[in-house]
């Protein structure tokens, strides 16, 4: 495994008769296999995280192996490890997707809609994202609906 240190880990599943990635990286984005952003980690839990991973690095030895669950883990030193321990996995899931692990939680998500269509139908977000980038207008956004 190469070390890039744009990531902290990834878990690979089998799924539908594919594989199936998500990647956590080290600011805490979590994004699919495409890519694509999925929500953003808080930075206690990238701690949280990083904990953990130091804590599973030397082999585990345990009876709970999975090759269905595949971690790639990333670490600065020694370019990372590989773990299939169904344990360690599903610790990583259960931090992950914790509803209070997450820096915007779904519940603002129906206020963040619609604020973005009123802003929309005034004219007043186009207006935002030509004086800034999209990143700037969505920390915006998100701060007028906390």
């Amino acid at each position: 495994m190469k070390n890039n240190i744009n990531w902290l880990l990834m878990l690979v599943t089998e799924r539908n008769n594919g594989l199936y990635s998500v990647t956590v990286k080290q600011d805490g984005y979590v994004v699919d296999n495409k890519q694509k952003k999925l929500f953003v980690l808080k930075r206690a839990t990238m701690e949280k995280l990083r904990k953990l991973v130091i804590e599973y690095e030397p082999p585990h030895l345990t009876d709970s192996f999975d090759a269905k669950c595949l971690v790639k883990c990333n670490r600065d030193t020694d370019g990372g490890f590989v773990s299939t321990d169904r344990e360690f996995y599903k610790k990583i899931i259960k931090i992950v997707y914790q509803g209070d692990s997450i820096k915007h939680p779904p519940e603002m998500l129906d206020s963040v809609i619609s604020l973005i269509e009123e802003l929309r139908a005034t004219g007043e977000l186009d207006n935002m994202i030509q004086a800034e980038d999209l990143d700037a207008v969505t920390n915006r956004i998100l701060s007028m609906c906390e």
